[in-house]
């Protein structure tokens, strides 16, 4: 890697996760486990420097790798009534419409929408988890000094995706049976996921879980706390007793600041993204960095579209002054870099990053 003490960027974020102190702040531009280009900027990529792995041309401190799943019944369009064409259906039977667009983020379409009973909602196919070669790429990895991050599963979030959000949030005020049927359902297959992921060798598990708006959270913290919190203490403990030295990422946009300390007390080791357009890095990072780790995210959504080469630079550089006391943070965008994004900004987040002090 070239630093001062010649530490793998494993026993970099190690020591950061372990000790709150690295030796340098970690950078990437994945999005956790989840590839960070959106498909145009793929291509962009791909056409500028002839590679097709982006982590491999910026060297990112760290690799991905996640477990395939699929949806475990015969037809997931079954579970519809007409949906447009081209939609496509995840591992839960959910249905996902871009209108034909490339990059974006879809309409989706709950397959537990008219769902009246627990008992409907436990008839629900539960994905199929595959293997597959992650264990010996998470190896591969592990061999050259890199820490792999892969996908781990959510809880509100995929709760909500099945029931329809308005359904869902209506159930955890009005039929708490309902509601939990649909939990439990989720956190059982996210523990699963979690658990063969950690057995895979993944060091990071990614969860992603939006409870948040950029005005504040989508679900009343109160309503967070009794119905959301303990599944994730639940999943949190189970893999923690079989894998104790796994490491737990949480994505959640919008301002959530109201549930950061409950996220600390359960356990999480990095959370994503400080979403810059609602909350303050500079503000959480003093009041919660000694904590945990904390991603330092350069807007998805205003500066890296819409910033000069020049301005996201002096970002970062900023940044790093910022946590220059312990290195305790991780750069990296706040999503998905967005189709919009020039070139050249990317070209300097990416080299300033890398600069080491």
């Amino acid at each position: 890697m070239g630093d001062p003490l010649n530490k793998s960027c494993v026993e970099n974020l190690r020591s950061l996760l372990r000790t709150g102190r690295g030796d340098w702040i970690p950078f990437s531009l994945d999005v956790g486990g989840v590839p960070g280009f959106t498909a145009p900027i793929l291509e962009r990529f791909e056409k500028e420097t002839g590679s097709h792995q982006p982590e491999e041309y910026f060297d990112y401190d760290f690799r991905t790798v996640s477990l395939q799943t699929r949806f475990g019944g015969d037809d997931a369009a079954s579970l519809h009534g007409t949906v447009p064409q081209g939609t496509t259906f995840d591992e839960w039977g959910i249905g996902h419409w871009a209108g034909g667009a490339s990059g974006t983020y879809e309409k989706t379409f709950p397959p537990l929408a008219n769902a009246a009973t627990a008992k409907e909602v436990e008839g629900l196919p539960v994905p199929i988890i595959e293997q597959g070669s992650a264990r010996e790429t998470a190896q591969a990895y592990h061999e050259r000094g890199y820490p792999v991050f892969g996908y781990g599963g959510s809880i509100y979030e995929w709760s909500w995706w099945l029931r329809g959000m308005e359904n869902f949030l209506m159930d955890l005020l009005g039929d708490a049976m309902l509601a939990e049927a649909v939990l439990f359902k989720v956190a059982e297959y996210t523990k699963s996921l979690a658990l063969a992921s950690a057995g895979a060798g993944i060091d990071v598990l990614c969860f992603y879980d939006d409870a948040g708006m950029q005005t504040g959270m989508q679900i009343d913290p109160d309503l967070w706390r009794r119905f959301i919190k303990p599944r994730w203490r639940d999943v949190l403990e189970a893999v923690r007793s079989q894998y104790p030295d796994t490491a737990f990422f949480l994505h959640s946009c919008g301002n959530i600041e109201a549930i950061v300390p409950d996220i600390i007390e359960l356990g999480f080791d990095i959370l994503h993204p400080i979403q810059p357009e609602c909350m303050d890095f500079r503000a959480i990072h003093e009041r919660y960095g000694q904590d945990i780790t904390l991603c330092a995210t350069i807007s998805a959504q205003r500066l890296f579209p819409f910033g000069t080469p020049e301005g996201i630079q002096q970002w970062v550089r900023e940044t790093k002054e910022n946590c220059a006391r312990d290195n305790r943070a991780i750069l990296c965008p706040s999503n998905r870099v967005q189709p919009e994004t020039p070139w050249e900004n990317i070209l300097a987040f990416a080299e300033a990053a890398r600069e080491r002090d």
